[in-house]
């Protein structure tokens, strides 16, 4: 749990907390990578699931604290990502797994660039990524 909380929290924290400075002065992005939208308890997963609901509030929470130096925060939730850990978490609980059927590591990129090429006038705060239909 410790772990979890560590690396999908706290690291994502403090790597915001020292490029404050930085980011207010370019009044720049805070993009967060959590997991599929709408995640909800999954036994034997607490840690994880736990960890991506304090990822979401740190970056509603950012969102509101930085909002009057020009930081923009992004949440991007993508699902069914064609990685080794999707594929053995799918294992995991029986399910099958076929990248060809999920989103591209590379295609997930561009999309996260797209976001961030919005108008200064707006932008997305929320994105969530989902493998088109086949």
């Amino acid at each position: 749990m410790r772990r979890t909380l560590a690396v999908n929290v706290a690291s994502a924290a403090e790597l915001v907390r020292l490029t404050l400075p930085a980011l207010r002065r370019s009044r720049g992005h805070v993009i967060f990578v959590n997991a599929s939208p709408g995640m909800t308890g999954v036994p034997r997963w607490s840690a994880f699931v736990g960890s991506k609901a304090a990822l979401r509030e740190l970056a509603d929470s950012l969102r509101e604290e930085e909002a009057a130096h020009g930081i923009r925060v992004i949440t991007v939730y993508p699902t069914a990502t064609a990685t080794d850990l999707l594929g053995e978490v799918r294992s995991a609980f029986g399910r099958p797994y076929d990248p060809q059927l999920c989103i591209r590591p590379k295609t997930l990129a561009a999309m996260i660039v797209w976001v961030l090429s919005a108008p200064a006038d707006s932008y997305a705060c929320e994105l969530s990524v989902l493998p088109s239909p086949r």
